[in-house]
């Protein structure tokens, strides 16, 4: 029961799938969040210039995160076959190569530019997670099983993700210092960890005892707190702040409805949607000025998704590929307000996309 990274869930090329009671305390909510079930018009308080990153060669790609200086990484087709990891940056995709195998993926970037993801090693049967520094790929290894992953690294160069243990079951898991710790369940199964705060607060999503539900979790000091669901049995923490405001997506009573949530001061509130045909949204990361990106989706997760990014009380659509289908999703925003994420060409080919505040409007 993993719910982590929606956005692949839809028509993604398979070529780029890679295989996702005590509270801690948190400071008060931001201004401007949408109330529990606040419903909205999707609609642009602050207009954004979209930008298609393009590729290494092959058709597809995607943008996984960005940092303050506008760095992005993520995943593309190569034109020979396989998909590699890349860093953009001053207008060029740089390949940044694999472990030895076929195929990489970067899934963070901190403000230093050093970069994590996955990477297969010489005979594509295991991946582990990597860092790459200063032009070079380093093996960061796993938890014994055939595929681990550096999903988020922070500034001090600490990594959360997670791995496959040897009995093929998947536990979030913290990079640091030269070894790799699991972190464990919520009693259940499995885990996942996708955000870690500069103090090495780790969140993601875990597996509760028989595994019948999955909820969020701030792990904090060598203990995972579970801070619940928004009533359903489903729930996962994508990202986490400078000042401790988790952010993710969790299933609505009745698991009716998946929707974006924010949580802080042991409170989980739902960030609504825009209303109309959009009911279900994930909410993948939040800066330290508080605007959260993530995308709304119709319920069937296919009809149409849009990027999204929920600020001072309002869904600000961020658009689609001029010409592209209807899809766009927003996975990272750094501190500049620039987000990064996917969307559609009229082919149905995803590539990476950058969408920057215009000057009138940019908050920084």
């Amino acid at each position: 029961m993993q719910m982590r990274l929606k956005w692949l869930a839809l028509a993604v090329p398979v070529s780029l799938l890679v295989a996702c009671n005590d509270e801690p305390s948190a400071p008060k909510p931001a201004d401007g969040v949408a109330s529990v079930g606040a419903t909205a018009s999707l609609h642009a308080t602050q207009t954004y210039a979209i930008k298609d990153l393009g590729t290494l060669g092959g058709p597809n790609a995607q943008a996984r995160a960005i940092n303050d200086a506008g760095w992005v990484v993520g995943a593309s087709d190569m034109s020979a076959g396989g998909y590699h990891a890349f860093l953009w940056k001053d207008g060029r995709m740089i390949d940044l190569g694999t472990l030895g195998g076929t195929n990489s993926e970067a899934l963070g970037i901190n403000n230093a530019g050093e970069v994590v993801g996955t990477a297969m090693l010489a005979g594509d049967a295991v991946s582990h997670a990597f860092l790459w520094s200063h032009g070079r790929m380093m093996d960061l290894g796993g938890l014994g099983g055939s595929y681990a992953e550096g999903f988020v690294i922070n500034d001090r160069g600490d990594v959360a993700g997670g791995g496959m243990t040897p009995d093929g079951i998947f536990h979030a898991a913290l990079f640091r210092h030269g070894r790799v710790t699991d972190l464990g369940t919520l009693g259940g199964s499995s885990s996942w960890s996708n955000g870690i705060s500069n103090e090495d607060v780790v969140v993601g999503g875990a597996n509760v005892a028989g595994d019948v539900a999955q909820d969020a979790f701030v792990w904090r000091d060598g203990v995972m707190h579970d801070i619940g669901t928004l009533g359903g049995t489903y729930g996962g923490a994508s990202y986490i702040n400078g000042s401790g405001t988790v952010v993710g997506g969790s299933y609505l009573a009745g698991n009716v409805a998946e929707r974006a949530f924010i949580w802080h001061g042991g409170r989980m509130r739902d960030l609504g949607t825009p209303g109309g045909i959009y009911t279900d949204a994930y909410a993948q990361w939040i800066n330290d000025k508080g605007q959260v990106a993530g995308g709304t989706c119709t319920p069937d997760w296919a009809t149409s998704c849009h990027a999204v990014l929920w600020y001072a009380g309002a869904i600000t659509d961020l658009g689609i590929l001029p010409g592209g289908n209807d899809y766009s999703w927003a996975q990272s925003i750094n501190d500049r307000g620039q987000v990064v994420g996917s969307a559609y060409t009229a082919t149905w080919a995803i590539r990476a996309v950058l969408w920057t505040p215009t000057p009138a409007h940019d908050h920084r």
